[in-house]
């Protein structure tokens, strides 16, 4: 179905979905509700605990680097929203009620690909309201750790990503890809990528505390002995550098709002995503 590019998008039904949290281990239910107000958006409720409302805004970003953690003005937390956003964003869903119980949004198989098919199960209804983009107002950097981000206005609205990264392991190596983040795009070529890893980060992220709940259904392991240890293989020659891309397409919606620009992402991550994200975000006002 087509949708005007300027009116707001909702589910046209409540789905729900249950899995368990990549780094928590935790099992939770998320339920995705129609939102049809003029001033709803994207909100974000965990049911489990008391004050536990989140509405998208890059300032609730805490700082995490294997995940976007988000921490409310009560201290409540709610962390790997990443992949749920990025299928929101890719799909242009952006009035609705995001219903966690749990601290931890499921990884479920580690890409955007089950959400994209948990909306398409209950469908997309176009909203009598103006969507209220995020435009890209001046070009605005963030150079920091090795990590190059650069955002540019785009003449024409809708979202460009140009992204590249480099690993050192030979199933990797330097990566690229680039292309305008439409609805098509994203469904052919972003949402399938999965989560990865490298073999020998896996023990430091465990000693952190994190990939609790890690395992071959839900991330890609690049062994140590230069091999890709899923049994299926990869999804796609390049599919880190496409999970990178569909990290950033979440990241952004942070901002609460679709997003029109050039990004061009050197080693993006999930904090340096969010430090451009405000930059473009306080250009704007």
């Amino acid at each position: 179905m087509e949708f005007d590019l300027n009116k707001r998008v909702t589910l046209a039904k409540e789905a729900s979905i249950r899995g368990i949290g990549l780094h928590s281990g935790v099992g939770a239910e998320v339920v995705l509700r129609p939102a049809t107000g003029a001033q709803a958006g994207v909100v974000l409720r965990r049911g489990d605990v008391s004050m536990g409302e989140f509405r998208l805004h890059p300032d609730m970003v805490k700082r995490s680097p294997l995940c976007t953690l988000l921490e409310n003005e009560h201290g409540v937390n709610v962390s790997t929203v990443e992949h749920l956003l990025s299928a929101l964003h890719g799909l242009r869903v952006d009035s609705l009620i995001i219903e966690i119980n749990g601290p931890e949004v499921p990884i479920l198989d580690g890409s955007a690909l089950p959400w994209v098919e948990l909306i398409d199960s209950v469908g997309r209804v176009e909203l009598e309201y103006e969507r209220n983009w995020l435009e890209v107002a001046s070009p605005q950097v963030e150079d920091s750790e090795g990590r190059v981000l650069l955002a540019n206005p785009e003449p024409r609205k809708g979202l460009r990503v140009e992204c590249v990264v480099d690993f050192p392991h030979p199933a990797i190596g330097r990566q690229e890809w680039k292309g305008v983040v439409d609805e098509a795009t994203f469904r052919r070529e972003i949402a399938p990528a999965r989560t990865f890893v490298l073999e020998r980060d896996i023990a430091a992220a465990q000693a952190a505390g994190l990939a609790k709940g890690g395992s071959l259904e839900n991330a890609v392991v690049f062994g140590d002995d230069g091999s890709v240890k899923n049994p299926a293989g990869l999804r796609f020659a390049d599919e880190p550098v496409r999970h990178k891309v569909l990290d950033v397409v979440g990241d952004l919606y942070m901002a609460g709002r679709p997003v029109s620009g050039v990004f061009h992402m050197t080693a993006p991550g999930h904090v340096a995503n969010n430090l451009l994200l405000r930059k473009v975000i306080a250009a704007a006002v």
